[in-house]
């Protein structure tokens, strides 16, 4: 699955839940199947991102009212797992299983909270969600894309931002 980065545009989900905002919650994912969602936080030690393992990952099935769950291993190693890698000191490189194309970079801002940005569309962004719209309703282990959007705050005015990404074949 490639990207191709397109437009900037605004768009939201209504009636998707938000989870609940915790100080080193980093993103979720949310898509358009179910209102399930896939939370990232950040796992710290003291004031500095910890060392090994800086991300937990899990899922809010809210089909099953609302019970966090950790990911199950397809999750991780096709979609939602998140590998991390160490540049320096509260500083790490990451990437989603299911694109190696797509960096992520975990750090701590100036108040110490740790954030993660990314670039979309030539945008530098604070990511906040990402919403997935599925291909046809797909399911199973080949579930395709249509398009993602980022969600954030851009990284130079702190302005709410929106980039939206079709999805290649």
């Amino acid at each position: 699955m490639g990207f191709l980065f397109l437009f900037s545009v605004s768009f939201a989900q209504n009636g998707y839940p938000v989870p609940e905002t915790t100080p080193t919650r980093l993103f979720y994912i949310q898509h358009s199947n179910n209102h399930n969602t896939y939370v990232y936080d950040a796992r710290m030690e003291g004031k500095s991102l910890a060392r090994n393992n800086p991300v937990e990952a899990y899922r809010i099935v809210y089909t099953e009212g609302g019970i966090r769950k950790p990911l199950n291993l397809a999750q991780k190693k096709l979609a939602y797992g998140i590998a991390t890698e160490y540049l320096a000191p509260d500083l790490y490189e990451m990437y989603l299983a299911v694109s190696k194309k797509l960096k992520l970079y975990l750090t701590l801002n100036s108040h110490r909270k740790p954030v993660v940005t990314v670039t979309v569309n030539n945008r530098k962004m604070y990511l906040d969600r990402m919403f997935v719209q599925i291909k046809n309703k797909t399911a199973g282990v080949h579930v395709k894309a249509d398009w993602v959007l980022f969600e954030g705050k851009d990284f130079e005015t702190s302005e709410r931002v929106t980039e939206r990404v079709m999805m290649e074949e």
